[in-house]
Formats: C-alpha cells, structure tokens, sequence
C-alpha cells in the first residue's frame, strides 16, 4: 500500500482513496480491464463513486504514464497497468487480450523511421488463443 502512494506521490498525483483503489484494482488484477470492470470493483469500497469519476482517473494514469489504454477493441477501452513496450493479442472466440512480447524490428529499435521519431507503437494482432484451437 505504502508503495503506491509513493508512485502516486512520484507522478505529482495528489492521492485520494479513490485514486488509489482504482490503481490498486489494476496493479492487483494484472489483466486489461475496462471502465465497466473497474467500476464494479471500486463500487464494493466506494458505493457512491461514479463511473465518470472512474473514467477521470483513469485518464490522470493514463497521461501521467502509469496506466496504458489498449484499443484492441474499437468499440471498448481496455487498461493495464504500464510495463515494458509490447504488443496485444485478442481472441476472437474467448473474447480475452492477451500481452505480446516480441524482439522489436530495427526500425523500432532506432525509434526512427523516414526521420519521424517515435515515441511509442501499438501492436495488435487477431486470432484464435491456443487454449481455444485445443477446444
């Protein structure tokens, strides 16, 4: 708990309980979670929260590079807590993102290409997870 509020406090993000219980949510989940799973999470510590709130501070995380929004599905948001540069896999039958770590190409290792730099890439690849082609 206590190292929490220190990468909340080392971001310059003021900490309330709620900001702290939706970052909680995502560190302990380890998973992508959208806005709809974290609401329903912290509305068992905090009932009368609401999910605009939720909304808001994951966007806080977001832009102070704690949290990472993923977009693998256009039509929902998910999050997870940021790490190590990697790509996403979603399955189209068990509905679940998975994480991909994969040795980046030149060009991303130079973080130029065509003399634009970059500064972060988003990798999303669609399919089938083992564990359903074993099903």
């Amino acid at each position: 708990m206590e190292n929490t509020i220190q990468i909340l406090k080392q971001k310059n993000i003021r900490v309330t309980p709620q900001r702290l219980g939706v970052y909680k949510i995502l560190c302990e989940k380890k998973q992508h979670l959208t806005v709809e799973d974290i609401y329903r999470e912290i509305k068992k510590r905090f009932p009368v929260l609401s999910y605009a709130t939720v909304y808001s501070i994951l966007q806080l995380l977001c832009e102070k590079g704690l949290v990472s929004e993923v977009r693998i599905i256009p039509e929902k948001s998910s999050f997870e807590v940021h790490k190590e540069e990697h790509h996403h896999f979603y399955c189209k039958k068990c509905k679940k993102i998975f994480d991909i770590f994969m040795h980046p190409c030149p060009t991303l290792r130079e973080k130029d290409v065509e003399g634009h730099t970059i500064y972060e890439v988003h990798g999303y690849f669609y399919g089938i997870c083992k564990q359903c082609k074993k099903g």
